[in-house]
């Protein structure tokens, strides 16, 4: 049942916002009882902290990325297909994710700490990647800034959607169109690099599993 109602709150969520969406709201959509918020988490803000921590697995990706030891160009190349399969594989935990981070609301720090690591550790890639003349770029901030912004924001939800004009591309072609895009933007002249399959598709059915029996 926990599973339900997080399910539902992230689906809610994402499609009116937190503040529009009530309590009864997500128990009628899990068909839960009223009372299990508070019996399982306390209150809507305490459910919103378990939606981020069991649906963002930006932290989780990154820190086996990170346990690795990836030269720059496979570390650039590894952690933009993690969050282009993140995004494109839980449609509303973006979306949510989108609108805290752009609206600077209250729980907007909630959601940046469990991002976070994602930024560090391509910031880390980045610097690394100048330092040995392989990425060239003024300023590492603003280039950082630029990378994750396409990165978690370059989709069709984006808020852009009436000024496209042709079928979105299937998520492995997001992700090299994405990866050619900025591994141009940070002046690197070489080819992609992977090294390995793919960790957040390995990651997403620990929720699915909790969805067919588990709490």
């Amino acid at each position: 049942m926990k599973i339900r109602i997080l399910k539902a709150a992230k689906k809610l969520t994402a499609e009116k916002g937190f503040e529009a969406t009530t309590v009864r709201e997500i128990c009628a959509e899990a068909g839960a009882n009223l009372s299990l918020i508070s019996y399982y988490y306390g209150g809507k803000e305490h459910v919103f902290e378990a939606v981020l921590d069991t649906f963002i697995l930006i932290s989780e990706a990154s820190g086996i990325l990170a346990a690795k030891n990836l030269d720059p160009v496979e570390g650039v190349c590894a952690l933009v297909r993690e969050i282009v399969l993140f995004r494109s594989s839980d449609p509303d935990i973006s979306r949510i994710i989108h609108q805290e981070i752009t609206r600077q609301t209250p729980r907007t720090a909630l959601v940046q700490q469990r991002i976070m690591a994602g930024w560090k550790l391509m910031r880390s890639y980045l610097e690394e990647g100048r330092r040995q003349e392989l990425f060239h770029f003024r300023s590492l901030d603003m280039t950082l800034v630029q990378v994750m912004g396409s990165i978690l924001f370059g989709d069709n939800r984006s808020g852009m959607a009436s000024a496209i004009e042709e079928p979105f591309p299937d998520r492995d072609t997001q992700v090299m169109d994405v990866l050619t895009y900025i591994l141009r933007g940070i002046g690197y002249a070489g080819e992609a690099k992977f090294v390995g399959e793919p960790i957040i598709p390995g990651l997403i059915p620990v929720c699915n599993a909790a969805e067919s029996g588990k709490e």
